[in-house]
């Protein structure tokens, strides 16, 4: 539950992606549990959103998994041995969601211990 809850320490590649499915798989059950509620539904001919509802369902949707978000990517910052503030190059278009994949999905951690703490994946 630490990894969803706090900003401190490092995370490997593994647990980065774990992680995401954790997220994902959270969005998807609110989702499912706002649509039972009447939130989140769409217009079955159209594909959009059946009333301002579904952005009220979204809001409550991304207050939910925003802190837990800012986590997961900030631990995976810290293993590249960069400041979680690094999470804000996303709203750079085109570029920002791209350097994101590669900086935290990809590319290797710092080896050894770093300013935030000890390496997650020791050899």
């Amino acid at each position: 539950m630490d990894l969803f809850l706090s900003l401190d320490g490092r995370i490997g590649r593994g647990r980065f992606w774990l992680g995401v499915l954790g997220l994902i798989f959270l969005q998807l059950v609110l989702g499912t549990v706002l649509s039972l509620f009447g939130l989140m539904t769409f217009n079955p001919q159209t594909g959009m959103p059946e009333s301002a509802d579904y952005w009220i369902g979204l809001l409550i949707m991304m207050a939910l998994l925003i802190w837990p978000s800012i986590c997961i990517y900030g631990k995976r910052y810290h293993d590249r041995d960069k400041s979680a503030w690094w999470i804000l190059i996303a709203f750079v278009p085109i570029i920002g969601w791209l350097w994101q994949i590669i900086e935290l999905g990809l590319l290797k951690g710092t080896d050894g211990p770093n300013r935030f703490g000890e390496d997650p994946v020791p050899n």
